[in-house]
């Protein structure tokens, strides 16, 4: 194995287990201490990893900890729901350094328009924000498609209908940077998963969205042990008419909107606990507004109740905490995802020495 493959498995050890000690990377990289000192040196050069400390080792010496330096680069989560944008720069760590939300313009019949648009709102921003390009590890884009193949299909009710686009490719085109394609509501399940600890859990998650004319469309994920069920398409959680028009619910009191949308897409979840088992359930209704508390309530009264004496597992209900931004956030995390699933995309090309990155915005936190 050469120097350039014991680098990558480096990256991925202080990834998954980091920080470390030389004499810990010695032993996961079966290497000798003069090897792993010119590897270390490299990647410091590079600005992929840094010291984090000292920690005393079998009674001796403190030795230096080394830890991915998580600002060696940014990625960009983007959440699609038309007509609607929401951008962030996150790090590697997850931590979001900026966002914006925008919309895209009118009429979306045509995916080719409405991709390259987001691409070059994008772009623009980037270029605000002064983000160099070779800084940018990779974009998310989540949207509330069906995959069929590697072209995806947005149709629906009050959705403009894209039949089978090459989403990524046209994206790569414009972007000049990987791009990876999902769902919008797994990169919302992702994030929270992520954030609040519920890696090791069977995580099923809700997602309630606001539609182009005031409806009420609910998404789903099952997440098992930190792992994105995407089914044999990549179109796992789908929850076929879990959708509530407007003409049910304009007009109507809060009380009584909220009670509509729980009878309508609370059974829905009952039969999706009911086959997938999970331990726990998160509800985001964050999007739709002053109706959220009420609906989030309404639900899950339901739920809990129809549940009730059922022969299932422990199942928890609770609300998403995970708020800001998820579905662009957790688009953002995905791509870290693919980059230390392959770290040699990290490996290619320079950072600036110490993984100081000449942009104000990586220096100095998050920024709206």
């Amino acid at each position: 194995m050469n120097r350039g493959e014991k680098a990558v498995q480096l990256v991925r050890a202080l990834w998954f287990h980091g920080p470390l000690t030389r004499r810990e990377m010695e032993e996961i990289l079966h290497v000798s201490r003069p090897t792993l000192d010119k590897l270390v040196k490299d990647l410091l050069r590079r600005g992929l990893i840094r010291e984090f400390g000292e920690r005393r080792e079998r009674g001796g010496r403190p030795a230096v900890l080394f830890h991915l330096n998580e600002r060696a680069r940014v990625t960009v989560g983007a959440d699609l729901e038309l007509p609607g944008l929401y951008l962030v720069v996150a790090d590697l760590a997850g931590a979001i350094h900026a966002e914006k939300e925008l919309r895209l313009s009118e009429p979306l019949a045509s995916p080719h328009e409405a991709l390259r648009e987001l691409a070059a709102s994008l772009l623009s921003w980037l270029d605000e924000l002064a983000i160099p390009r070779d800084l940018v590890g990779g974009v998310g884009v989540g949207m509330p498609i069906f995959f069929e193949g590697n072209a995806v299909t947005v149709k629906g009710k009050n959705l403009p209908t894209w039949i089978r686009v090459p989403a990524r490719e046209i994206l790569e085109g414009e972007l000049g940077v990987p791009v990876t394609v999902g769902h919008d509501v797994h990169f919302m399940a992702l994030a929270e998963a992520e954030k609040e600890g519920l890696t090791d859990r069977v995580l099923l998650y809700v997602a309630f969205r606001s539609g182009l004319r005031g409806d009420v469309r609910m998404g789903a994920c099952l997440l098992i042990r930190g792992q994105l069920y995407r089914g044999a398409h990549g179109n796992g959680g789908t929850l076929h008419g879990a959708f509530v028009d407007p003409e049910e619910i304009e007009g109507r009191p809060r009380g009584e909107a909220a009670e509509a949308i729980a009878e309508k897409l609370a059974p829905h979840i009952v039969q999706a606990v009911a086959l997938l088992d999970p331990d726990v359930v998160v509800l985001n209704t964050e999007e739709l507004g002053e109706l959220a508390g009420p609906v989030e309530g309404a639900v899950r009264e339901r739920v809990v109740a129809a549940l009730r004496g059922e022969p299932l597992g422990s199942v928890e209900v609770r609300r998403a905490r995970v708020t800001d931004a998820p579905g662009a956030l957790g688009a953002a995390m995905a791509v870290v995802r693919e980059l230390f699933d392959h770290p040699e995309q990290l490996l290619a090309g320079e950072v600036v020495a110490g993984g100081k990155s000449p942009v104000s915005l990586m220096d100095s936190g998050r920024k709206p």
